[in-house]
Protein backbone atom coordinates (compact mmCIF):
# COMPACT_ATOMS: atom_id res chain seq x y z
CA UNK A 1 0.00 0.00 0.00
CA UNK A 2 1.40 3.41 -0.63
CA UNK A 3 0.61 6.37 0.74
CA UNK A 4 1.80 8.72 -2.56
CA UNK A 5 3.77 10.70 -0.52
CA UNK A 6 6.74 11.23 -2.30
CA UNK A 7 9.13 13.59 0.11
CA UNK A 8 7.80 14.91 4.23
CA UNK A 9 9.36 18.37 3.29
CA UNK A 10 5.97 20.41 2.67
CA UNK A 11 3.24 21.12 4.80
CA UNK A 12 1.41 18.00 6.20
CA UNK A 13 -2.11 19.74 6.33
CA UNK A 14 -2.36 19.62 2.73
CA UNK A 15 -1.94 15.97 2.69
CA UNK A 16 -4.79 14.87 4.68
CA UNK A 17 -5.76 11.87 6.56
CA UNK A 18 -3.06 9.13 6.18
CA UNK A 19 -5.08 6.33 7.93
CA UNK A 20 -8.35 4.91 6.81
CA UNK A 21 -12.07 6.38 7.61
CA UNK A 22 -11.06 9.44 8.53
CA UNK A 23 -13.77 11.21 10.34
CA UNK A 24 -15.35 7.75 11.67
CA UNK A 25 -13.48 8.12 14.87
CA UNK A 26 -16.38 9.17 17.42
CA UNK A 27 -18.68 6.38 16.16
CA UNK A 28 -16.21 3.53 16.12
CA UNK A 29 -15.59 4.63 19.86
CA UNK A 30 -19.09 4.49 20.17
CA UNK A 31 -19.66 1.20 18.81
CA UNK A 32 -16.72 -0.50 20.97
CA UNK A 33 -17.90 1.06 24.00
CA UNK A 34 -21.56 -0.08 23.41
CA UNK A 35 -20.41 -3.51 22.59
CA UNK A 36 -18.25 -3.32 25.78
CA UNK A 37 -21.02 -2.73 28.06
CA UNK A 38 -23.28 -5.24 26.17
CA UNK A 39 -20.48 -7.85 26.27
CA UNK A 40 -20.42 -7.49 30.44
CA UNK A 41 -23.98 -7.59 30.69
CA UNK A 42 -24.54 -10.70 28.81
CA UNK A 43 -21.12 -11.76 30.94
CA UNK A 44 -23.11 -10.76 34.05
CA UNK A 45 -26.48 -13.02 33.44
CA UNK A 46 -24.46 -16.00 32.24
CA UNK A 47 -22.39 -16.06 35.72
CA UNK A 48 -25.95 -15.07 37.97
CA UNK A 49 -27.27 -18.43 36.10
CA UNK A 50 -24.41 -20.42 36.87
CA UNK A 51 -24.42 -19.03 41.21
CA UNK A 52 -27.91 -19.81 41.37
CA UNK A 53 -27.36 -23.44 40.28
CA UNK A 54 -24.34 -24.04 42.27
CA UNK A 55 -26.40 -22.44 45.29
CA UNK A 56 -29.11 -24.60 44.67
CA UNK A 57 -26.76 -27.32 44.53
CA UNK A 58 -24.68 -26.58 47.97
CA UNK A 59 -28.02 -25.33 49.83
CA UNK A 60 -29.39 -28.78 49.84
CA UNK A 61 -27.16 -30.45 53.23
CA UNK A 62 -28.44 -33.89 52.41
CA UNK A 63 -27.35 -33.87 48.59
CA UNK A 64 -24.24 -32.57 49.62
CA UNK A 65 -22.75 -34.94 52.45
CA UNK A 66 -24.33 -37.74 50.27
CA UNK A 67 -21.97 -36.71 46.95
CA UNK A 68 -19.40 -35.98 49.38
CA UNK A 69 -19.66 -39.75 50.69
CA UNK A 70 -20.05 -41.26 46.95
CA UNK A 71 -17.08 -39.98 45.67
CA UNK A 72 -13.64 -39.51 46.61
CA UNK A 73 -13.26 -36.16 44.82
CA UNK A 74 -10.73 -33.53 45.73
CA UNK A 75 -13.19 -30.20 45.51
CA UNK A 76 -17.39 -30.13 46.36
CA UNK A 77 -17.60 -29.23 42.82
CA UNK A 78 -16.17 -32.80 41.67
CA UNK A 79 -18.37 -34.29 44.00
CA UNK A 80 -21.52 -32.37 43.10
CA UNK A 81 -20.72 -32.93 39.33
CA UNK A 82 -20.10 -37.21 40.00
CA UNK A 83 -23.38 -37.16 42.51
CA UNK A 84 -25.10 -35.83 39.50
CA UNK A 85 -23.93 -37.86 37.12
CA UNK A 86 -24.88 -41.11 39.47
CA UNK A 87 -28.42 -39.59 39.57
CA UNK A 88 -28.84 -39.07 35.91
CA UNK A 89 -27.11 -42.59 34.26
Amino acid sequence: METGVTTWNMNLLDIGAMYPFPGSEMIMAIIGIASWIIWHIIQMRAENKKLAKEEINFSDKAKLLSAMKVSNAETLNEALKSHEEGIKG
